[in-house]
C-alpha cells in the first residue's frame, strides 16, 4: 500500500483526524504542566548531569533517561507519521526533542531561556501559578 492510496482511504483519514485532535489537546495540557514542573534552578547549573547529581540518585537519573529516550523515539516516529496526515507532526517532533536526553540539548535549552522574551513569558506564567521564577543562567 503506497502513501497516496493511504491518504485516499476515508477510514485512515478519519482516525488520523481524531488522533491529531487528541494530540493537539494533549499538547495544550502537557506544555503548561511541563513548564510548571521544571525546577526554578534548573538552568543555573553548568550541565544537566551536575543538576541531577545534586538533586537525585544518579541511578534514578539514568533509568529515567532511558525511559524518556524510548518515549521520545516513539513520539519522533509518530511525528513523522503525522507530517503526512492531518495532524500536529511538527509539534509532536518538537515534543520528542524536549523529552529526549540528547547531547547538547541542555546548552540549547539554556541558550533559549537567555532570550529575554522567552524568559519573561515563562516567568510570568510561572508567577501566575504561584511558582518561583527561573534563575537566569550566568555562563
Amino acid at each position: 500500500m503506497d502513501i497516496l492510496s493511504l491518504l485516499q482511504n476515508e477510514t485512515f483519514i478519519f482516525y488520523a483526524a481524531i488522533f491529531s485532535v487528541l494530540f493537539f489537546f494533549i499538547g495544550i495540557i502537557l506544555i503548561p504542566y511541563i513548564i510548571l514542573k521544571i525546577p526554578y534552578d534548573y538552568f543555573s547549573y553548568s550541565s544537566k548531569k551536575e543538576y541531577f547529581s545534586r538533586k537525585r540518585d544518579i541511578a534514578v537519573y539514568y533509568m529515567k533517561m532511558a525511559l524518556r529516550n524510548i518515549a521520545a523515539l516513539l513520539l519522533f516516529f509518530l511525528g513523522i507519521l503525522l507530517l503526512i496526515t492531518p495532524g500536529q507532526g511538527l509539534l509532536t517532533i518538537l515534543l520528542s526533542f524536549l523529552l529526549a536526553d540528547i547531547p547538547g540539548k541542555y546548552k540549547i535549552e539554556k541558550y533559549l531561556i537567555k532570550n529575554k522574551k522567552i524568559y519573561n513569558l515563562l516567568n510570568r506564567f510561572r508567577r501566575k501559578h504561584g511558582k518561583k521564577s527561573f534563575i537566569l543562567p550566568e555562563d
